[in-house]
């Protein structure tokens, strides 16, 4: 029977087909366990129908159906059985399953032998990138459809986040390629010890990830992507942490269609670049709320103690950055009072700082997101943004 790997647990991230594969490496005889081993230790949140279409797609390559693959396998066991009375031996599983394939189910026409490693190591090859070791953009588009068949299917919650290194071009250009390889492969890193084993994580191209997280509502989602947002803070290129910006959708909540996910998750990654930076976005499918324009407001900071003034740098229908020289706390409510000087404007709301940033001695840079504004308030920026566009005389840019 199977021994130590009994015990095995596979990496965050890791798909259940590596587990699978490296519970093969360790005992490649006793692949009728392998469901009970996954069901005991590793996949408790899968149900017994995607093990077994996992199972079966490492041992053949073939995409069983999961409604399927329960009764394929228990009829892969009967034709084991069979054989072996009729050869008076014991008949390995494999060979009942290729058998099974070839002359019952017919899904085989024309079988190959090839060590079972060397076709998983081919197979990453064209599944997985180089530098940095995720699934590339290839597996990402399989992933998420099979993904969201599956939430349809079973009612299930499922987000995806897109997320972007901020200013990795400067990177680039100020520290070399060299540089900038080792900072993808670190956020990569960062990426993969960061997430669930049933999350899939991948890049998908440049600078730029994706993460699913099936069986994850909005708010699941944001409390992961938050987390990861703080991990890859801890990554320094002299002396300054390099940040990420991130969007995040979720299915039902924002999306009803598979095709629209990465589209709307990568509209609120264009609003989290375009409001500051350094923070993950939840897509709204208002279209006002991703109006946003540089303005310098006075911004007025009500607090227990007293009032601070500042200016805002650029503001939206879900944020507004500015820079201080006090140290706000993070996810404080603080009551705010804008004004516009020219249109005379005066919106008054609720904040919370969900970004800090220390630059220089005593001054910060924060994003901070409204979590109280009227209705009234919402009309107001939308008439400080036209005021805005007017001045400029060409169009900033409105996410739709």
């Amino acid at each position: 029977m199977i021994k130590s790997h009994t015990s095995l647990r596979p990496r965050s991230g890791q798909r259940i087909e590596d587990t699978i594969m490296d519970l093969l490496e360790e005992d490649p005889y006793n692949e009728e366990l392998l469901i009970q081993i996954l069901q005991k230790n590793q996949f408790q949140n899968k149900d017994q129908s995607q093990i077994y279409s996992a199972v079966l797609k490492v041992l053949t390559s073939l995409d069983i159906p999961e409604s399927d693959s329960k009764k394929i396998w228990n009829e892969v066991l009967e034709n084991k059985n069979k054989l072996s009375n009729c050869l008076k031996r014991p008949v390995g599983f494999r060979v009942a399953l290729l058998d099974y394939f070839i002359n019952q189910n017919h899904k085989i026409k024309n079988p190959k032998i090839i060590e079972l490693r060397l076709f998983a190591e081919t197979e990453k090859l064209i599944l997985v990138d180089e530098l940095t070791r995720l699934y590339n953009r290839r597996h990402f588009e399989t992933a998420l459809v099979r993904e969201f068949k599956q939430s349809t299917r079973y009612n299930q919650n499922l987000s995806l986040l897109v997320i972007d290194i901020d200013d990795f071009k400067k990177i680039n250009d100020t520290y070399g390629h060299l540089m900038g390889d080792e900072i993808l492969k670190q956020v990569a890193n960062k990426i993969a010890t960061s997430l669930r084993m049933e999350d899939t994580a991948c890049r998908i191209g440049g600078e730029e990830f994706a993460i699913i997280f099936p069986q994850s509502n909005e708010s699941q989602a944001m409390i992961a992507s938050e987390k990861l947002l703080e991990a890859c803070r801890t990554i320094q290129i002299s002396g300054k942490p390099v940040t990420i910006s991130g969007g995040l959708v979720s299915f039902p909540e924002k999306v009803k269609r598979c095709e629209d996910m990465y589209d709307f998750a990568d509209r609120a990654l264009y609003t989290a670049k375009e409001s500051g930076k350094n923070q993950i976005v939840v897509y709204s499918n208002e279209k006002r709320s991703s109006l946003r324009f540089e303005a310098n407001l006075e911004l007025f900071c009500v607090l227990p103690n007293r009032t601070i003034r500042s200016i805002s740098k650029n503001i939206s229908i879900t944020g507004i950055a500015f820079e201080t020289e006090d140290d706000l706390l993070i996810n404080e409510p603080i009551s705010v009072f804008l004004r516009e000087s020219d249109s005379k404007h005066e919106i008054s709301a609720k904040i919370k700082v969900v970004r800090k940033q220390k630059i220089g001695e005593n001054n910060y840079s924060v994003g901070a997101e409204f979590i109280d504004l009227s209705n009234e308030s919402q009309s107001k920026l939308a008439d400080l943004y036209s005021l805005h566009q007017f001045k400029a005389k060409s169009p900033i840019g409105v996410g739709t």
